[in-house]
């Protein structure tokens, strides 16, 4: 009698653990596709950047540091400015794979509890 009362403590452990693993993971992705889509809001703000520097010609640029301003030729922000815009696309890249792994292994979590809650029910 206390053998399966054991048997059953276990499964229920196991369950517990499970989806304390799913809830984990699913908090993994929100944060991934919140830094997603951080990093495509800073894109944009480039675009917009590149699109203004582009209606100027030959003036004088300042990049902002901190509080202050740095004059800077022209080219060397736009230069800047699509490294970031790079960077920032590889950044989105390399969190899309990790984003899609974790989604899997939720899905195979998530069905991984979804048998032991069955299996609890019988």
């Amino acid at each position: 009698m206390q053998q399966i009362s054991k048997e059953k403590e276990n499964q229920i452990q196991q369950a517990m653990d499970l989806e304390k693993d799913v809830l984990g993971t699913l908090a993994k992705v929100r944060q991934y596709e919140a830094s997603i889509n951080t990093l495509k809001r800073n894109i944009q703000k480039c675009n917009i950047t590149l699109k203004e520097l582009s209606s100027i010609d030959q003036q004088k640029t300042y990049q902002p540091i901190g509080r202050c301003f740095i004059l800077k030729p022209k080219g060397d922000i736009v230069n800047e400015v699509n490294e970031n815009i790079k960077t920032s696309e590889k950044e989105i890249d390399e969190y899309e794979k990790v984003r899609q792994h974790l989604i899997t292994k939720g899905k195979e979590k998530e069905t991984q509890l979804q048998e032991a809650m069955k299996s609890l029910k019988i």
